[in-house]
């Protein structure tokens, strides 16, 4: 007699686990991860999707679904694994004592983000949005300390998103609304109880990432301050009922020049995207969410460029790739994704002076390096 195979879901993993989660955004929780993190202040290495049921720690490099998660962290094989969550199901008593004691708590009832809405809508609500929107003081001098101008901030539509009052949101929705703009489906907005729609303030400003064609895909929000929580986040309300998650979509800036340049290069953010591009006299950056994220988008953005010989396509990443194994890891992987796909890349080294292509890129224009 066959016996039924259980659906392991990673919700009841993590209450088997108890993992310490430092935050949540929509469906996806970052956590500390037990193998290599040791509870330290600000972000965790390990990343939790409980509605895709996947998981990946980018400092051990390690991935997989929710039975995995489980095998891996308490040393396990997958068939060993299997038989204790479903004792666990049936009932039984926990063999063995929890990776972590719960040190923060998190909603497993995830918010889908099925409904995210076309990005021709987004582009059309996210562009009339940052129209009624100002740039703080203290934001446009970090723009400029990076060696932006106040015409490129302009250009690029760089605004704040701390609106702390509930009353100048709502009306500023109001506004949309009025403009013939629908708001569902777009990520950030949400609605109360009553009907009102309403945004998800942010301690920062935000840089709108735009795909190949130019369209704005979503919004990342860069913040100032307290950056406890990380210095990047998405613009984002799928932890809420009535809104939508974002997602991590890649940035595409410049111009490609096939006449002048024939090469695109990739970095980190899309923010240091869009100041490389700058400061390179506008040649195209394809920004990703981070050196472990989003190798699949990245790859069809390149496919689509028509590139693939040796020269054309450069990763940039910080100087710490030669002292942080999880980087380097994290580089080979996405180059192999590109070899996959019979297209070649190289690693862009710079001066080790200097962390970051955009910190040595402001110092080169500004006559302090060679």
């Amino acid at each position: 007699m066959k016996h039924e195979l259980v659906d392991i879901r990673m919700d009841f993993v993590l209450n088997l686990l108890r993992l310490h989660v430092v935050k949540q955004h929509g469906n996806e929780l970052n956590t500390y991860c037990p193998k290599c993190d040791n509870k330290i202040k600000g972000e965790g290495h390990l990343y939790i999707n409980v509605y895709k049921n996947t998981f990946y720690c980018h400092k051990c490099g390690v991935g997989g679904n929710a039975l995995q998660l489980y095998a891996w962290l308490n040393n396990l094989d997958t068939k060993e694994a299997y038989r204790e969550i479903v004792q666990e199901l049936k009932g039984a008593k926990r063999a063995r004592k929890a990776v972590a004691e719960p040190t923060a708590t998190y909603n497993v009832n995830v918010v889908k983000t099925e409904n995210l809405a076309p990005v021709e809508q987004r582009d059309l609500v996210y562009r009339e949005f940052l129209n009624l929107l100002d740039l703080d003081d203290e934001h446009r001098e970090h723009l400029l300390g990076r060696g932006l101008t106040d015409t490129f901030t302009k250009f690029k539509m760089y605004k704040s998103l701390n609106i702390k009052d509930e009353k100048s949101r709502k009306e500023i929705c109001k506004k949309l609304i009025e403009k013939g703009l629908t708001l569902e489906g777009v990520p950030g907005f949400f609605r109360h109880s009553n009907g009102d729609w309403d945004f998800i303030p942010y301690n920062g400003f935000c840089i709108p990432v735009r795909d190949l064609e130019g369209r704005i895909q979503g919004l990342q929000v860069r913040i100032v301050g307290d950056t406890n929580g990380g210095k990047y986040r998405w613009f984002s309300s799928g932890n809420i009922p009535t809104g939508t998650g974002a997602k991590n979509f890649v940035h595409v800036v410049g111009t490609f020049n096939e006449e002048r340049y024939k090469r695109v290069f990739i970095i980190e953010g899309a923010l240091k995207a869009d100041i490389c591009s700058y400061l390179m006299d506008g040649e195209m950056f394809i920004g990703i969410p981070g050196i472990a994220n989003s190798h699949d988008q990245v790859v069809e953005v390149v496919k689509k460029l028509g590139l693939k010989y040796e020269g054309e396509v450069y990763v940039v990443v910080d100087n710490d790739y030669y002292d942080k194994k999880e980087v380097k890891n994290s580089f080979e992987r996405i180059k192999k994704k590109f070899n996959d796909n019979g297209i070649s890349i190289l690693r862009l080294g710079f001066n080790l002076n200097y962390k970051g292509f955009d910190d040595y890129l402001l110092a080169k224009v500004r006559g302090e390096c060679v």
